[in-house]
This record gives C-alpha cells, sequence and structure tokens, in this order.
C-alpha cells in the first residue's frame, strides 16, 4: 500500500477559496450571529456521526478526463486560479487519473487529505450547498482510484471528512432558493448516501425529491427553460449520476427518470454540428465535442436526434452529411439573459462550420456586449437594433413556425414580432435545405402591419462565416467561397438587396480570430407605402463536385 502524508508534513501549497465565485452569492444566505457559530468547534462537532465501519459501496466513476490536461497539473500547473472554483471542486482528478502512473495517485491523495485538514472548519463560500455536491460527487465517484489502495489511516480520515460534507449539505441544501443548485446539491447528497451509508430507501427518497425539480427546468419538449445548450447538458449529466447511484444500492429502474434521460438526449443531440460540439446559441461553444459525446453516450444510445423543439424553440434539418441549425424561438422576461438570437441559423458542411454565429464568450466587456446582440448571429437586424430588449420589455414572440418535408428536401418557416412594438415590423424567415446539402435557400419578408413606431430605414442581413472560410465577391454581386480542406467551392447569389462582404470575429475556446461576413443590404425607406419588402438568397455548391441529382 502506498502511504499518506503525516499529519505533520507540511501541506501543498492550496490556493485560497475564490473571493468572487466561492463567496456569498444570490440564493444562498446565513445570518451573521449563524455565521459565527458555524466558524467555531462546536458545529464542526455537531457534523460527526458514528464512524463507518462497513466498506464504502464504490461507484464506477462514468466520467473521463483529459490525459494532457492530466500532465500540466502534475507540473504543478494547478486548474484554475485562486479567483476560480476548479480547484476547489476536484473535478481535476478524473484529469490526472487519465494521465496515470503513481505519481498522480500520490498527487492527488495529498491534495485531497490538505485541503480538508485546512478546511475542515465551515467555510462560507467552500461550504455552499451546491459546491458541497458537487465536490461530494467527484471525490465519491473517482474514490476507488485514489483511496482504494491507501492505508487504513487516510481511508478513515477522509470518510470522516466525507461524513461531515454528507451531514451538512443534509441540513443546507435547503436554503438554497435557485432549483438549479438544489438539483446540484441533492445529487451530491444521492451519491453521499449511496456510498457511504448504503441506504436504498433515502436514496429514493431523495430521489423523489430530486426529480420533481429536475422537471420544472424543463419545457414540454425535453429542452431546458434557459434555451442554452450547455446548462441543458450538464443538467443531464447530473440526472445520468443519480440514475447511477439508484442503481448502485438496488433500486429499480423509474421508467419517468428513463423517459427523462432519453428526452434530454435526444434534445441534445439537435444542437450538434457534424463536428460533435455545439452550435453557438445561447452561450453555447466552451465545452469540447468529446465531453459532449461522452454525456449523451452514456445518457441517450437510444434516443433519437430531435428534429424541433417546438417550446424550447430550436430547428434542425440535416442532410447529405451537411446540418442547419435554427433559433426559432425567442426570449422572454422568464429568462431576461437570454441572447436575441432569434431566426439565426447555422450551417455545416460534413465536419465544417460553415455559417456561423460570432460566439458569446469573451472576457473583454465591450466584446462580451458585442456577442451578446443580435449583429452577432446570422440573421436580420433592422435598423441597428435588437431583435428583442429586456430594457424596455420588447420581446420577440414566435408565429408560424412549421418544419418539415418537401417533394425535394426540408422546408423551415417562422416568424416574429421583435420589430412590431418599435416599427410595426414583422420578420418572416424561409429556409430550404435540399437533398444531399447542397443546395440551402432562404426568403426573409419585412411586413408592415400598420402599428405605430418608428419608419424603418434599412435592415441588414448577415451571414457570418467561419475562420477556415475564404469569400470573395464577383461581378453581379455574387460571392464565391471555398472551405479550407475541402474540394467543393460555394456560391452565394440574393435579389432584393445590395450584397457586400465585411470583415467580422468569430471566438472559439477563448480566442478572438477575424473571419468574413456577407453582409445584405436592404433599404425599407417604401416599405409602409408598398407594404412588404423580400429578400431572396442562396448557398448552392458549385457544379462539378460531388452531389446528388436533385441538388440542381
Amino acid at each position: 500500500m502506498t502511504s499518506t502524508p503525516e499529519r505533520d508534513k507540511p501541506s501543498p501549497q492550496i490556493p485560497r477559496p475564490p473571493q468572487k465565485t466561492l463567496q456569498e452569492s444570490n440564493g444562498w444566505r446565513v445570518g451573521r450571529l449563524e455565521k459565527i457559530y458555524r466558524r467555531s468547534r462546536w458545529f464542526t462537532w455537531s457534523l460527526n456521526t458514528q464512524p463507518i465501519s462497513h466498506p464504502l459501496r464504490l461507484i464506477a466513476d462514468p466520467w473521463r478526463g483529459s490525459a494532457a490536461a492530466g500532465g500540466h497539473i502534475l507540473q504543478n500547473i494547478l486548474p484554475g486560479t485562486a479567483e476560480e472554483p476548479a480547484y476547489h471542486l476536484f473535478n481535476w482528478l478524473r484529469d490526472i487519473r487519465e494521465y496515470g502512473g503513481a505519481s498522480a495517485r500520490s498527487f492527488a491523495r495529498e491534495h485531497i487529505i490538505n485541503w480538508f485538514r485546512r478546511y475542515q472548519n465551515w467555510d462560507e463560500g467552500l461550504w455552499r450547498p451546491d459546491y458541497l455536491g458537487q465536490r461530494l460527487s467527484t471525490l465519491l465517484f473517482t474514490y476507488d482510484w485514489y483511496a482504494s489502495s491507501a492505508d487504513e489511516s487516510f481511508q478513515q480520515e477522509l470518510t470522516e471528512m466525507l461524513q461531515q460534507h454528507v451531514n451538512c449539505l443534509a441540513r443546507d441544501w435547503p436554503r438554497l432558493t435557485g432549483t438549479s443548485a438544489q438539483i446540484s446539491a441533492l445529487k451530491g447528497l444521492i451519491i453521499g448516501q449511496a456510498v457511504l451509508h448504503q441506504n436504498a430507501e433515502d436514496v429514493e427518497h431523495l430521489m423523489d425529491i430530486v426529480l420533481p425539480k429536475i422537471k420544472t427546468q424543463l419545457n414540454q419538449d425535453g429542452g431546458h427553460k434557459s434555451r442554452q445548450p450547455e446548462t441543458h447538458l450538464m443538467l443531464l449529466r447530473d440526472l445520468y449520476e443519480c440514475r447511477t447511484a439508484c442503481g448502485a444500492v438496488g433500486l429499480p429502474e423509474n421508467p419517468a427518470m428513463e423517459d427523462m434521460l432519453m428526452q434530454m438526449a435526444a434534445t441534445a443531440k439537435m444542437w450538434r454540428h457534424g463536428d460533435g460540439s455545439f452550435a453557438y446559441f445561447q452561450q453555447a461553444g466552451a465545452l469540447d465535442a468529446h465531453y459532449i459525446e461522452e454525456v449523451l453516450q452514456r445518457c441517450g444510445t437510444r434516443s433519437r436526434t430531435a428534429q424541433q423543439a417546438p417550446h424550447t424553440g430550436y430547428i434542425r434539418m440535416a442532410s447529405g452529411r451537411n446540418t442547419l441549425i435554427m433559433d426559432a424561438g425567442g426570449p422572454t422576461s422568464a429568462t431576461p439573459d437570454s441572447i436575441p438570437s432569434t431566426l439565426a441559423f447555422e450551417f455545416s458542411v460534413a465536419q465544417a462550420r460553415f455559417i456561423v454565429n460570432s460566439g458569446q464568450h469573451a472576457s473583454d466587456p465591450r466584446l462580451a456586449t458585442y456577442l451578446n446582440q443580435t449583429v452577432a448571429h446570422s440573421t436580420l437586424t433592422l435598423d441597428g437594433i435588437d431583435s428583442s430588449d429586456a430594457s424596455t420589455g420588447r420581446w420577440a414572440q414566435m408565429a408560424n413556425v412549421e418544419v418539415g418535408p418537401t417533394a425535394d428536401g426540408q422546408l423551415a418557416i417562422a416568424s416574429h414580432n421583435g420589430y412590431g412594438p418599435s416599427h410595426g415590423i414583422l420578420h418572416q424567415r424561409q429556409i430550404y435545405l435540399a437533398n444531399g446539402g447542397g443546395n440551402l435557400r432562404g426568403a426573409d419578408q419585412l411586413e408592415y402591419t400598420g402599428a405605430p413606431g418608428e419608419i424603418p430605414t434599412e435592415a441588414i442581413i448577415r451571414f457570418h462565416l467561419h475562420p477556415r472560410v475564404s469569400a470573395a465577391l464577383i461581378q453581379g454581386e455574387r460571392v464565391m467561397m471555398k472551405i479550407r480542406g475541402q474540394r467543393a467551392g460555394w456560391t452565394f447569389m440574393a435579389r432584393g438587396c445590395q450584397v457586400r462582404l465585411d470583415n467580422s470575429i468569430y471566438i472559439e475556446k477563448g480566442r478572438r480570430t477575424i473571419c468574413q461576413q456577407i453582409v445584405l443590404h436592404v433599404p425599407l425607406a417604401d416599405i409602409r407605402t408598398i407594404g412588404n419588402v423580400a429578400v431572396n438568397w442562396a448557398f448552392r455548391r458549385a457544379a462539378g463536385t460531388t452531389k446528388t441529382a436533385r441538388d440542381s
């Protein structure tokens, strides 16, 4: 057996808890007098229970880590910084486990035991219930790797500390007012009960609490009410971990939970491009494709891929290995942080991104503001304003949303009234994807409703191109495009507008890259007289490349 560090051995350098992200936050408050009590040894003593005499019921960890990241960690490049919760949540354990070796296991034991010794007394940030839940689930899922071969003193000391966390979590999770935070806390409590106490009745009781809470976060189509793909995926992952704990204590399969998993997995698959990563809608873009694939493989290998999520507000069309994903929903006052990307779409050719949104992650506040606007998406803007505006309570409401097959392809139609209160204008978008995926056509129509408002001047339709796409404007206001690494070229054409090429930006994994965008200028000075203005556009795969007969 490998020995663990003795109590008198100096602790490794453990970063201080984050001062912002792990401090008091909305939904978690502890009174001033109670804080004083909790920081005393009496509170710590109250969390102690009878030592566990039976072996722990170990659960196989369903998740992998990154060996490359693990190698960096073992060179003392700790995950995150003192301003981030990454270190204190121990998700990095999976990375060094993937890297492997006796030194990785020793590194894990040393940091875990010294973390618990340093923070053995209650801390308002590090002991926050949702963080407790996340930390417990990771430590218990990875326990077999780092602790099973450790000596008895390490295991006993660690088990006592884990018990204290479970006992504190059982007291505190109801203090959280946010449902998402409660789910994270309850997940850790369920796994803690399954591994430490192995009481099936307690686990079943906790599942009766958490499943209705998860259901409240979902629309009828199985999509998360935030409309955020990555928030949806993390909830799906939490649900799968709860199911794993249920199986460990011998609980029978819950049909309602299985249906929920399958439906959520089908919705998550809807957001994926050919490269396996999510389309850049509503804060998505941070998760790697392999991470998404791992969750979906565990949760929904038998699930279909949803073609439409009518309540969550997305449409997917795919043909000939090409994929189009469209935002056919609108933000509401219930989700005021939603990004106004209504009727924007992304299009990928095989595994290559083609038409994109700019992304939603940037540390620069000015750039972040831009990325959260309609102009950063492949859709239409009117007089430079967003399609929805939370500051004025102007929300784009959807109407006439349809998607389905045609004789030789697929057609999606949707409209919104986001510019109704400001200009009296309705925007309708139709998108047609031919069989084989080599012919993508669309029409944007603006209709004046007669309602009062500002007289519109100009609409601008943008198609942001991925950095791997090079484009050139040629005679007749056509655009020739080539995706790097692919033989096929593409041609863009439009009528009812002026076609221009301009620079744009694309954010990927925090890196800013210059790219191009096709910009259509649509004059609207006469729309109140003529009633409506329509713009037709098309992306066609160039003749002579591989295609089906129906692409012509």
